[in-house]
């Protein structure tokens, strides 16, 4: 299995954990953040990719935002808009179509991820095995604060929400805190 494969199984085991998929969704909604770049910067932080630079990394995820924005969000708006308004007479096709673009959306998370992957930089300071998670934690930080500029409590407890599910004994708070320091 290669990094891309267990960044996706990672990503689909986080995301089913207890809150995961409602503070992943509040991110989404609230500040139009891609779920499966935020997924994949925690897990480079605990794979110990290292720490992202606001400099060194800017390739990965504009690249990333792009794909989000021209291939993803348009298949989501069509399946959404589907669910709202399917054709009178045709709703169990339409149905069908939804199940189709809910799968396709999925493989474009998936490319964007390995997208993601393949624009990560070589040899960024990486912590210690069990302190990985600050990595993580710091990762995060800086992909979501390129949609949220200020350190809004609501996106910090919700990237809290889904390190402590990916890591075995964290407490929150203590996560709350490495996750502000990616704000400046």
């Amino acid at each position: 299995m290669d990094d891309s494969e267990r960044l996706w199984r990672f990503a689909e085991t986080v995301y089913a954990r207890a809150g995961v998929e409602a503070a992943c969704l509040k991110l989404q909604a609230r500040y139009g953040l891609s779920i499966s770049m935020l997924l994949a910067a925690v897990w480079s932080g605990l794979q110990g990719y290292g720490r992202f630079g606001v400099t060194n990394i800017e390739g990965a995820i504009r690249r990333g935002q792009e794909w989000d924005r021209e291939v993803i969000e348009p298949l989501r708006a069509l399946r959404r808009h589907l669910k709202l308004h399917p054709p009178r007479g045709a709703e169990e096709e339409t149905q069908q179509l939804r199940k189709e673009l809910i799968n396709a959306e999925l493989r474009a998370e998936s490319i964007e991820q390995q997208l993601f992957l393949q624009d990560l930089p070589d040899g960024l300071p990486a912590a210690p095995p069990a302190q990985r998670w600050r990595d993580a934690a710091w990762n995060a930080g800086v992909v979501v604060r390129r949609k949220c500029p200020s350190c809004d409590p609501e996106a910090v407890s919700a990237i809290a929400c889904i390190l402590a599910a990916a890591c075995d004994d964290l407490d929150s708070a203590t996560v709350v805190e490495e996750v502000k320091r990616a704000w400046p």
